[in-house]
């Protein structure tokens, strides 16, 4: 760092290549000849700083002090100082002796309250980006921390991204493909890596993995646009790390806990943040989650800052639904449960999840739990958590429901049987939100693939429900056998998980239908309807 300070002075004479450091600074004039150093420090922490001419006296007095000397325009280091040459920096004087002790104090005043600034931030439990908007000054470079996700979870706000690179880095949340593709190497907990300019980007990058008992979950780095990359910057980058540890295990600790996995992609969908799809293919790729997966979110409602314990065991219960096909993590003070599974694929069936979290979390643990519809596209989390917490919001009137209907109260609750009682609520209700409740409907997904078999299940599920499930007056209506009429009925119940028995199922499916009506074209209804299933060959097998 002393040498990045004198990188404009004229250097007269450079000791051997040394890394020393600093933990008091002693300014010696003509007039003062003893040091003013505490006579207990040790000497290889101990800076003088003095005209060349005092400097031999003041290193043998100190035999193993460091001296930065300022020569006067003839002055040179001659053979009286050999014996301390190794020791002993010396410069050319360009400013009065008086004026440069003042810069150097400057200097080092500066270095120190910046650190006591981060020390500061600490004990306050501050954040990340408190810690690199404090160094912005000192360090003069654009700074970021992302997580093992490469996720962005902070950045210096005083000083804006120099490139296309690092701006869209803060404009999508996440590494670009290109970056996260590098070459990149297992480094251990306290090594720096330095990347020099490139195709990527126009300045050279210095990086350091943050570990939390040993664990890598994140790396800050710099881009160094401003300030550049030498031994200096790298020792200003190192006491920012040593405080930044600390803010880490604070934050991680009290935000996003450490006995429970966290996923900062998860959190951004969650909030709604705008991301690009380019981002949202990266994470999904990296979560292992296949770009056409459908979804279904449970929300554990425990909080694991007031019963850790319990918080965690939850977590490795719901670990176990879906076939393990599930992602677990904290969010606000509840724990999320987020299945997945391949298009078409019953596992996701409310009965089975109704069933998995009997068995695992409502039922041991005395957890209650809201489950979303299920739904296609991981950027509509936020939905899928809305759906799960009306769910919550509703369980008493669901209960009496079930009460009423002689059913078990299971501690599980879904939308589905909210959505009447959410739908008559005079509240004025978001477009984005209703949109997405009649999405993903078994009305739709049948339609879809009629549409890709040549098949018209659709006409004859709707004449079924409307008729009161009455097999032999849809027979006669579409010109099937009623076996035939029963064994496409049940064809669909099986394939979806449902059950048009019950009462609730009935509902749901009618109020879909009647969803479909409101949206879909008046020619593309009459056309699905004057199509008799018989003349469907698919549905003859």
């Amino acid at each position: 760092m002393l040498e990045d300070f004198l990188s404009d002075c004229e250097v007269v004479h450079r000791p051997p290549a040394a890394r020393r450091t600093f933990r008091w600074f002693a300014a010696v004039s003509h007039e003062q000849v003893a040091s003013t150093a505490p006579s207990d420090l040790d000497d290889a922490r101990l800076l003088f700083v003095c005209r060349l001419g005092m400097a031999g006296t003041l290193l043998r007095d100190r035999p193993r002090a460091f001296a930065l000397a300022l020569a006067d325009g003839g002055e040179h280091v001659g053979s009286a100082l050999a014996d301390v040459a190794d020791r002993l920096l010396v410069i050319r004087q360009q400013d009065r002796f008086s004026y440069f002790i003042f810069l150097v104090q400057s200097y080092f005043m500066r270095l120190l309250l910046w650190e006591g600034e981060l020390d500061r931030i600490a004990l306050r439990h501050g954040t990340l980006a408190e810690a690199l908007d404090a160094s912005a000054p000192v360090m003069r470079n654009f700074m970021f921390v992302t997580d093992n996700e490469f996720n962005l979870v902070a950045r210096t706000s005083a000083i804006e991204p120099p490139d296309a690179l690092h701006r869209r880095l803060v404009e999508t949340g996440c590494l670009s493909p290109q970056m996260i593709a590098e070459k990149r190497f297992h480094l251990p907990e306290k090594a720096f890596y330095e990347k020099e300019p490139s195709a990527i980007t126009p300045y050279a990058r210095l990086s350091h993995p943050l570990y939390l008992s040993h664990t890598y979950f994140g790396s800050l780095s710099m881009s160094c646009h401003v300030a550049p990359l030498t031994e200096g910057l790298k020792d200003l980058f190192g006491i920012l790390i040593r405080h930044v540890m600390p803010l880490c295990e604070q934050q991680w600790r009290s935000q996003v806990k450490l006995n429970i996995p966290h996923y900062f992609f998860f959190e951004k969908l969650l909030e709604h943040e705008p991301v690009s799809c380019e981002y949202v293919d990266t994470q999904l790729e990296m979560a292992g989650l296949a770009a056409d997966a459908q979804y279904k979110l449970v929300v554990l409602e425990v909080d694991e800052g007031a019963d850790p314990e319990k918080a965690g065991r939850a977590v490795r219960a719901a670990g176990r639904l879906n076939g393990g096909d599930v992602h677990c993590f904290a969010y606000r003070a509840e724990v999320l449960a987020l299945c997945y599974a391949p298009p078409s694929d019953c596992r996701l069936a409310h009965r089975r999840t109704l069933d998995e979290l009997e068995e695992h979390v409502s039922g041991p643990l005395g957890i209650d739990c809201g489950v979303s519809e299920i739904f296609e596209g991981i950027e509509n989390l936020d939905m899928a958590y809305r759906q799960a917490k009306i769910a919550l919001g509703l369980r008493q009137t669901i209960r009496l429901q079930l009460s009423a209907a002689e059913d078990a109260d299971r501690g599980a609750y879904l939308f589905g049987d909210a959505l009447m009682y959410f739908l008559v609520d005079p509240a004025e209700k978001d477009e984005r939100f209703m949109r997405f409740c009649f999405s993903h409907t078994v009305v739709e997904k049948i339609q879809a693939e009629d549409v890709a078999n040549n098949t018209n299940y659709l006409a004859l599920f709707w004449h079924y429900l409307n008729s009161g499930r009455n097999a032999t007056a849809v027979a006669s209506r579409l010109h099937l056998h009623r076996n035939t009429v029963l064994y496409h009925i049940e064809k669909i119940q099986r394939r979806f998980d449902f059950d048009l028995a019950l009462p609730g199922a009935r509902e749901r499916m009618l109020l879909d239908f009647k969803a479909f009506f409101l949206t879909e074209g008046s020619e593309s209804v009459a056309r699905i309807f004057a199509e008799a299933p018989e003349s469907k060959s698919a549905m003859r097998a």
